[in-house]
């Protein structure tokens, strides 16, 4: 029974400390869910037409903000209906193909195959991949992911899914699927099962069982013959190309949704188990996933009572999954939630290989809960832990009595008050808004958006804090829009649609500048200085200094360092007092500076950084203090105020201090280019040497490609800054 091992202490102040830190590493589960709410209503912006629906899936969807959390898309066909039996009218309505959902006696549980109803459809997903068989026009899964494979260039082969490479350098799965409003027959026993701990609930059964299921593009594995000759690299899986595996996803995000907080984190120290220490061995890396363990979590929490699922026991959860995981292994038997006579370990881990995991996986629990120390990710704990000892007996390092090691420690996290609450809501909401991406460069895109978002509040019964979520990210959208305008804007002939252009962006630009303190008004700034309207630039950075410094309290939101910030002052000033969250963002929300690659508006000075680009990157972030200084300089400059410059040039200067590492090569710079125009170019050279010294740093540590292509914008810095001094 889980908790007898000693080495698994069922200890609630350890059991409480290890959730303190692992809200460093996976997040606070009750802000997960406020994140989770907030990407399920920016989800209704661009779900799905009448022949796409797009559904969010993998760890971000269900809440996981932890580093290998994946961020997975199906795109679900609406024009092909699956059905069980022969409709009355199938042919008739042309737009829609037909498909027919069979599982003969030859495919194991959780497979099935289709049969084409409509073989001369005018759409060639379905016409192109059907195949006629023994009589029958059957729907291959091999050809339905080829067709839509070639589809999408950039497009690799992952499972049932292809991997690309988005417009933003991520990379993401997207899974092409059908389908099926019925529940399945095959899965007809989840719902009937006797449930002795009423999980789940009967209302949330009943909900999963209306919404159905989908069909993956993949079918059953069996091992190749062994006297099959295999190539370099070539799997020794053999797949059914006519058989689509019956996909839950939908119903185990709404599973995920229905965590309670201790089963959430359960769920996380067995993703950052299996991330961090089970895949250090590269056998346990290619067999184990995390969907394994989220199943084992389903059956663990449905066959236990409630009381299990507490903080106090939250070692005791942890050890009883991993017991039932060594258990799965040893018996061969991974039971699949929703169909449990589907072996998932089968076309997954052969009989050798379930041997040697629960060997090595064994090994790892016999350490009991000190094997969590091991992660990188929860470092927070072992730093925890070593204070502790130094509380407890400080000429002592180990501590005899380890219960005492937990409880000498005072956890911030639990017990705030609502001020802090506030905050790290008003966090969530701030940084989230940004990262459902759009096509930014597409006018088209961002104005249908704009669109569904006043339908959509329009429509349905919203409460307030759905409202500020449409509203906060119809401000944000503005921007790229107003972008967009100006880029086609340089593009025009006549002078006249030139100007109705540049009208309509300056027009969002200036609603823009209440999206937050920073970006709002030095997008603004920066555009009256592309423009020559160096004034007029001035007095929109000088706003932006003059909310600095009422010092209010911010929030800094760094696309950059993929971090959220907040100073002291901000719960104190600016939460509990019923602001709304359009107040709050136009006085105390701070975002970088951003300069999109598709559609750059930046400074001539420096726009190297914009044309050197990386392929992979589709966005520069610039912190946005820095930047509205060195823009200052470069208005009074051409005003002739060297003075003004000088003066300036010392207080950017001095900034240096006060900027992370990442982003020293772009102060450097900026300092570089100050110079030059102030006439001190050996001083110009030196900023521009210690910009690229820092550059070369940062890409050795967080780039993948060679370092010296990283660095070409620096260089060519220099080479324009040498260029008057050379003989022609």
């Amino acid at each position: 029974m889980a908790g007898r091992d000693t080495a698994w202490l069922d200890d609630s102040h350890l059991s409480f400390l290890i959730a303190d830190s692992l809200v460093n590493a996976i997040g606070d589960p009750d802000l997960q869910r406020v994140r989770r709410h907030i990407m399920d209503v920016l989800d209704k912006l661009h779900r799905h037409n009448d022949q796409m629906e797009v559904i969010r899936s993998g760890g971000a969807a269900e809440g996981f903000r932890m580093r290998g959390s994946d961020v997975d898309q199906m795109y679900v066909d609406k024009k092909t209906k699956v059905v069980t039996e022969i409709p009355k009218d199938v042919g008739k309505n042309f737009q829609i193909s037909v498909v027919r959902l069979i599982r003969p006696p030859d495919v194991p549980p959780g497979y099935i195959k289709l049969i084409v109803l409509t073989p001369n459809t005018p759409w060639a997903h379905i016409r192109e991949c059907t195949q006629k068989v023994f009589g029958e026009f059957l729907l291959s899964s091999e050809a339905f992911l080829k067709w839509h494979q070639k589809m999408n260039k950039t497009g690799v082969r992952h499972g049932p899914c292809v991997m690309q490479k988005t417009q933003f350098g991520i990379d993401q799965d997207i899974a092409f699927c059908l389908e099926f409003k019925s529940w399945p027959e095959s899965a007809n026993e989840w719902i009937n099962r006797h449930r002795l701990y009423e999980w789940p609930s009967k209302q949330l059964i009943n909900k999963i069982k209306s919404k159905g299921c989908h069909i993956m593009a993949i079918g059953s594995k069996t091992l190749k013959s062994t006297s099959c000759k295999l190539n370099v690299g070539e799997s020794m899986w053999m797949e059914d190309p006519f058989q689509w595996r019956l996909s839950f996803s939908l119903a185990e995000k709404y599973l995920v949704y229905d965590f309670n907080n201790t089963q959430f984190l359960v769920y996380g120290i067995l993703k950052i188990l299996n991330q961090e220490l089970f895949s250090k061995d590269p056998v346990v890396k290619n067999c184990i996933c995390s969907y394994f363990l989220k199943t084992i979590l389903f059956w663990a929490i449905e066959e236990t009572p409630f009381e299990y699922w507490i903080p106090e026991k939250l070692i005791f959860c942890v050890d009883m999954c991993f017991q039932k995981l060594i258990e799965w292994l040893e018996n061969g038997f991974c039971p699949n939630y929703f169909i449990r006579e589907n072996n998932m370990f089968l076309g997954k881990v052969q009989e050798w290989e379930l041997g040697y995991i629960s060997k090595q996986l064994s090994d790892i629990y016999q350490e009991g809960w000190r094997c969590l120390l091991r992660c990188p990710s929860l470092f927070h704990l072992k730093k925890a832990l070593e204070e502790a000892r130094l509380l407890i007996s400080p000429f002592s390092y180990p501590v005899s009595n380890p219960e005492e090691d937990f409880r000498a420690l005072k956890t911030d996290v639990r017990d705030r008050d609502s001020s802090y609450v506030e905050r790290d809501v008003d966090c969530a909401l701030f940084a989230e808004i940004t990262t459902v991406l759009t096509n930014v460069s597409n006018a088209d895109v961002l104005e249908q958006e704009l669109q569904n978002s006043l339908a959509l509040e329009i429509k349905e019964d919203l409460d307030r804090f759905d409202l500020e979520i449409l509203q906060v990210r119809r401000l944000h959208q503005l921007c790229p829009l107003a972008l967009v305008y100006l880029s086609i804007s340089s593009t025009q002939q006549r002078s006249r649609r030139r100007y109705q252009y540049l009208r309509r962006a300056f027009c969002y630009l200036h609603l823009v500048r209440f999206a937050d303190i920073s970006r709002g008004n030095l997008t603004l700034a920066t555009a009256y200085y592309c423009l020559g309207r160096f004034e007029s630039a001035i007095k929109y950075i000088k706003e932006y200094h003059s909310i600095l410094e009422e010092n209010l309290g911010f929030l800094n939101i760094s696309a950059r360092h993929s971090a959220t910030s907040s100073d002291p002052h901000y719960p104190t000033n600016i939460c509990g007092r019923g602001w709304s969250a359009m107040d709050k963002m136009s006085v105390a929300v701070s975002y970088d500076f951003t300069v999109y690659q598709q559609m750059p508006l930046i400074p001539l000075e420096i726009s190297l950084e914009a044309v050197m680009m990386k392929k992979s990157e589709y966005l520069l972030s610039i912190p946005p203090k820095p930047y509205s200084v060195f823009l200052e300089i470069l208005c009074y400059f051409y005003l002739g105020n060297l003075e003004r410059v000088n003066d300036l040039s010392l207080k950017l200067r001095d900034m240096l201090c006060q900027m992370h590492q990442d982003d020293l090569y772009l102060v450097y710079i900026m300092l570089a280019v100050t110079s030059m125009k102030m006439g001190k170019y050996e001083e110009a050279v030196r900023y521009y040497c210690l910009a690229h010294n820092n550059k070369r740093r940062l890409n050795m540590y967080h780039s993948n490609i060679p370092e010296w292509q990283s660095r070409t914008s620096v260089l060519f810095y220099i080479a324009q800054l040498l260029r008057p001094f050379m003989e022609i």
